[in-house]
């Protein structure tokens, strides 16, 4: 129908983005800001939750007499992006993110706490500094004693976004399911009441679970003024970016393999059964019986911002991402380079804190050799992933990738050369058309 549009919103690291989607995920406006995360030297990754919002209100100006015909909001967030939150949804913290390092003590306790075998068997993860919530939130505890006694809700990004426009407290599974909170294994829309009374942990904090596709509630009167969205416009809970972008790519059936390569490169690979490693995380998808691992380097493409800011300064973004780089690629992939450990941020997979580091390097060395050493490492550490998952699921042989990263020239040959021989197919936009793919299914449901 003409009015049943649908206003998407991908909150991702580092940019928001928002397209209005017809019934049929044709996407009929489209808008893009970018905002600064920030990584202070005390290893914490934090952003100010107001930035996201400030930039939907800009983002729903836009779009002016278009968000009219709009009768459903649905989310595609970065997640944890954990908020401390008092009863009114007012943000008492910052958002803490995936790149931060702050908690490893707590994930530590945690292990010794909880168990290695149960939080595997029962959460599908084990509890690491930033991608863990339950990590973070006994940070807060431990360091923030006052803020965590006014803390009426913990909530991911959608959480917080969702009270701005509904008053509703609400999280969904993709995005919770590596806190070391979630009942990852059953999927049943339960916290796992066993892990927060051994950590003392009020069930309450916690807000309320629904399916990424389910309504929460509608627009406030008076945020759907200040909006321009009509008040009887509907909120889903949304979901993970990482999981909606497999989902929109059609990664649903055991042993498909997406790629994202943006500023963090992920592998995901399809599940029928959520099989826990220490070296990698389970997340629930958005469809039932379906798992998705999520394999993260932290600094994928941030690898190659920190590459052009310290060893290409004097470049243009255009002359190092579309020439310097490509070049580089071309007369470097077949020879000897340095070692490169990737881990420019940390690593969600170790209780230490792991630093990236170059070896091999002699006096002949020059920078192509470094940035082919850096491309080259982290592509391998991609790969090892799906060396790993091979004893678990049987391997399609086509990788559907998205992010900026890939388009860069010759990026696809340095990835066919270190990540494996596969078919890679491209995939625009995937974890927006995501989140307009879970309003098909919302006007599917209401028709049957």
């Amino acid at each position: 129908m003409k009015n049943n549009k649908i206003l998407a919103i991908d909150v991702g690291t580092t940019s928001l983005k928002m397209g209005i989607f017809n019934e049929s995920i044709h996407r009929e406006g489209f808008y893009e800001q970018t905002y600064p995360v920030n990584i202070f030297e005390d290893e914490k990754a934090e952003i100010d939750p107001e930035v996201w919002w400030t930039s939907i209100v800009k983002g729903c100006r836009s779009f002016g007499e278009k968000l009219r015909e709009v009768r459903l909001v649905s989310f595609s967030v970065t997640s944890p992006g954990l908020v401390a939150m008092d009863r009114q949804g007012r943000a008492l913290t910052k958002g803490i993110l995936f790149l931060d390092q702050r908690s490893h003590k707590q994930a530590a306790r945690i292990i010794k706490t909880l168990g290695r075998d149960a939080l595997l068997e029962k959460g599908g993860n084990l509890p690491v500094s930033g991608g863990s919530s339950l990590s973070s939130i006994l940070w807060i505890k431990d360091n923030l004693p006052e803020v965590y006694k006014k803390t009426y809700k913990f909530g991911h990004t959608n959480t917080y976004l969702i009270y701005k426009l509904t008053k509703q407290w609400a999280i969904d599974p993709s995005t919770t399911s590596i806190t070391g909170l979630y009942n990852t294994r059953d999927n049943d829309l339960t916290w796992n009441t066993e892990f927060l009374e051994k950590l003392s942990l009020p069930e309450e904090k916690l807000p309320d679970l629904y399916p990424s596709f389910q309504e929460v509630g509608e627009i406030v009167d008076e945020v759907a003024a200040l909006l321009g969205i009509p008040p009887s416009c509907k909120v889903l809970c949304g979901g993970n970016d990482a999981v909606l972008s497999a989902f929109s790519a059609g990664v649903n059936t055991p042993g498909d393999i997406l790629h994202i390569s943006g500023t963090c490169d992920i592998m995901m690979v399809c599940l029928n059964k959520p099989v826990g490693s220490s070296t990698y995380n389970i997340r629930s998808h958005i469809l039932p019986d379906r798992w998705l691992t999520l394999f993260v380097l932290n600094t994928g493409g941030k690898s190659l911002e920190w590459f052009h800011s310290v060893f290409c300064s004097e470049m243009s973004a255009d002359a190092f991402y579309l020439e310097y780089i490509p070049e580089v690629i071309e007369k470097k992939i077949n020879g000897r380079c340095p070692l490169y450990k990737p881990f420019l941020q940390g690593s969600r997979y170790s209780r230490q804190l792991l630093k990236a580091g170059f070896s091999g390097i002699d006096v002949t060395t020059t920078r192509d050799d470094f940035l082919i050493a850096l491309l080259k490492g982290n592509n391998l550490y991609l790969a090892s992933h799906l060396a790993e998952i091979a004893k678990v699921v049987q391997r399609k042989d086509r990788i559907k990738i998205t992010g900026g990263a890939v388009q860069i020239p010759n990026m696809e040959k340095a990835k066919r050369k270190w990540i494996g021989d596969y078919h890679y197919t491209y995939i625009e936009q995937s974890s927006l058309h995501g989140a307009a793919k879970l309003g098909e299914i919302y006007y599917k449901q209401l028709k049957t």
